[in-house]
């Protein structure tokens, strides 16, 4: 059997909706038979249904009305049929509904988000993380779907926590499994976070989040990626597994903490330059914005005098985005040699891609760099 035909024949609505659908048939040609020539009006088959749907769903406007004895007893069972028909009918609708909104509270749903964030796995500052996306321009009203092994009460207390509403979804298991994830819909996804589990060793944990990212990567191939690692030998683990960032968990606390040696109030302007923190006054944000070719044209001095008098933007270095390296960007089409290898490739049919070619960020560059090669600028934005 079909599978399409197996699921219509195991759905609650098929057996009723067929009921009903051969009741209002047959009723409808029987109200045209027999009451045909007895009504003020022309009847035909679609007064008979029209008659046949009032009568079913005891509405009863009287336009049409049966006056043979067959008629009537017709008229008599359609009632009869139509008090327990759409009884069932609506309990069925009602069970469906109930059982929907269980399987979303337990998180056995499958999704249809799209633009959303999507974090798999869950730790002590996921709720932190949630918070400080939110307040980005580009990701602030974009719903957010959490999969992870957790219980559903511990997502009910994170859920009121976080206060996101309608906005914050959830898919309950473990995210390395292709069947939990798929629920996510993550080949709609903006973004997506991965995060290790606080609750398990930090080796397995991180082996937990590269099986995660390979998974994530066979059924989005194209989605945005950053993934945290416990220990930073890991990392290269993750970018191996088609991860587009990985942050070591190492790496950046010993980094931290080395800027906050030169003087104490390193920590208050770290703060301050990941977002305003509390208690801090309203500091700035990074951004990022794309080159114009006039900008590209132009030295990094007069970039950062014409953003600042443009929009008070502080540019603060220029970046590469991550690109496709091909052959063609490392050999010499001018040189011979070079030029027949990449023919020889062409004619042959293979790829001539030498894998991705990752983001590269220069602060402050001076008046010594050109900038023609560069994608655009990280800036921080003036607070008002």
């Amino acid at each position: 059997m079909p599978r399409p035909w197996a699921k219509l024949t195991e759905s609650p609505f098929t057996l009723p909706l067929t009921l009903m659908a051969v009741i209002l048939a047959v009723s409808a040609a029987g109200f045209w038979w027999f009451e045909t020539g007895t009504q003020a009006e022309p009847v035909g088959f679609f007064e008979g249904l029209w008659w046949a749907m009032v009568t079913l769903f005891t509405v009863g406007y009287g336009d049409f009305a049966p006056k043979t004895v067959p008629g009537r007893l017709l008229g008599m069972g359609v009632m009869a049929s139509g008090i327990g028909l759409v009884s069932v009918l609506t309990g069925t609708m009602a069970s469906a509904m109930v059982e929907r909104q269980t399987l979303k509270r337990r998180g056995l749903l499958r999704l249809d988000k799209q633009g959303h964030i999507l974090i798999l796995g869950w730790n002590g500052h996921g709720r932190m993380l949630v918070e400080h996306l939110r307040r980005l321009s580009d990701l602030a009203g974009a719903p957010v779907v959490l999969a992870c092994d957790m219980d559903p009460a511990a997502f009910e207390q994170e859920a009121e926590a976080m206060s996101l509403g309608p906005d914050l979804s959830f898919v309950r298991g473990n995210p390395a499994h292709r069947s939990v994830l798929e629920r996510a819909n993550p080949a709609k996804a903006r973004v997506a976070y991965i995060l290790a589990s606080d609750h398990i060793p930090g080796e397995e944990a991180d082996n937990l989040s590269v099986l995660t990212a390979l998974t994530l990567r066979s059924l989005a191939p194209d989605l945005t990626v950053y993934a945290e690692a416990m220990h930073d030998q890991s990392r290269d683990h993750l970018l191996r597994a088609g991860v587009t960032k990985a942050l070591g968990r190492e790496e950046l606390t010993g980094r931290t903490l080395a800027f906050m040696a030169a003087h104490p109030v390193m920590h208050d302007v770290l703060r301050a330059l990941l977002g305003g923190m509390p208690g801090l006054g309203k500091g700035g944000n990074f951004r990022y914005r794309a080159m114009s070719a006039a900008e590209k044209k132009s030295s990094w001095a007069e970039l950062v005098r014409q953003s600042l008098e443009a929009s008070g933007q502080l540019p603060l270095g220029v970046c590469r985005l991550p690109r496709e390296l091909r052959l063609s960007d490392v050999l010499d089409a001018s040189e011979g040699l070079d030029r027949f290898v990449m023919e020889l490739i062409k004619t042959s049919g293979q790829s001539d891609s030498l894998g991705q070619q990752g983001s590269e960020v220069v602060l402050n560059p001076g008046p010594e760099l050109p900038l023609e090669s560069f994608d655009g600028i990280v800036y921080l934005e003036r607070r008002p």
